[in-house]
């Protein structure tokens, strides 16, 4: 009785040891898991603590990490995890500073796109303005030279009649000086049309002068901005060996593709090189709404034995 208890005990043992080779992520299924599921090689995973300070759900994590398994079952047409409410393997969402500095950066970013509406609507403004500007000017330019031209011809007139030397009648004597209060009076108009004319111009190097200003202290923020919020390490979620703790996120698509990445580090994944992948180490270049696995993810599974 002894011998077949040693017996069954060493072939327990090889048996795990040979699973563990050949699919290595069996580790974080429990040990009564895998004798109750001997040929289902799928990490299991649940959903453990969530900070309510996230504003995310149970129900909601547990729909982004069926969708971040989904994404590796896709990419490589296998069923590598399952969720199971029981697993040995917990995915957790812990506030920390990180998540405080996200929400910073969130707020900060709609700032910015406040100050680029208000840039973008002064800018509209001045060239509204020089638009009205260069239309008035067209209309002043062609006043002006209407005037001109009635003013030559009464000099012209006048001119004339000096070299005739004869006696104006009463009614041409009254019909120049119709003529001069006349040009005396647009004289007037033209005056005031050239004061407009300049107060508009005063106006739009106004506006241009606020929106140099507004745009400057854009480019600033937008500067400061860049500088305080680099590309987000995904150090934010940390696969321990024990557990997935997520500690910060921008969106729920942002949460899916880092829960993704750590499900990656929990098949045994170490980074890699590409970009635009799951397993590079920082997120910036990556698809986060429509992602798939790119080839440098692939070959990453592929090379695990």
């Amino acid at each position: 009785m002894r011998f077949w208890i040693i017996l069954a005990l060493m072939l327990f043992t090889a048996y795990f040891s040979i699973q563990r080779y050949m699919h290595p992520q069996l580790t974080h299924n429990s040990a009564l898991d895998r004798i109750q599921h001997p040929l289902d090689t799928r990490l299991r995973y649940r959903i453990g603590t969530i900070d309510p300070r996230f504003n995310i759900t149970t129900e909601q994590v547990l729909q982004l990490a069926q969708q971040a398994a989904d994404i590796w079952q896709q990419g490589s047409m296998k069923s590598l995890f399952i969720y199971d409410p029981n697993a040995k393997l917990s995915i957790n969402l812990i506030y920390d500073e990180r998540q405080a500095e996200s929400t910073a950066r969130k707020q900060e970013i709609k700032v910015i796109e406040n100050s680029r509406q208000y840039t973008n609507s002064e800018q509209d403004k001045v060239k509204q303005l020089d638009a009205q500007l260069s239309q008035a000017k067209q209309a002043l330019d062609q006043y002006q030279a209407n005037y001109q031209n009635k003013v030559n011809q009464y000099n012209q007139m006048i001119q004339a009649l000096n070299q005739a030397q004869s006696n104006l009648t009463e009614t041409a004597r009254q019909q120049l000086d119709q003529d001069k209060q006349q040009l005396q009076k647009e004289q007037f108009e033209l005056q005031q049309q050239i004061n407009l004319f300049n107060q508009k111009v005063a106006q739009l190097n106004q506006h241009v002068n606020t929106a140099n200003s507004i745009n400057q202290q854009f480019n600033q923020s937008v500067d400061q901005f860049n500088q305080r919020f680099q590309p987000r390490q995904f150090d934010k979620g940390v696969f321990d060996g024990r557990e997935i703790n997520i500690y910060e996120f921008e969106s729920n698509d942002d949460l899916r593709l880092t829960i993704a990445h750590e499900l990656g580090h929990a098949l045994g994944l170490q980074h890699n090189q590409d970009p635009k992948a799951l397993m590079f180490p920082i997120m910036k270049e990556q698809d986060l709404a429509h992602f798939k696995l790119t080839p440098a993810d692939l070959a990453l599974l592929n090379a695990r034995h």
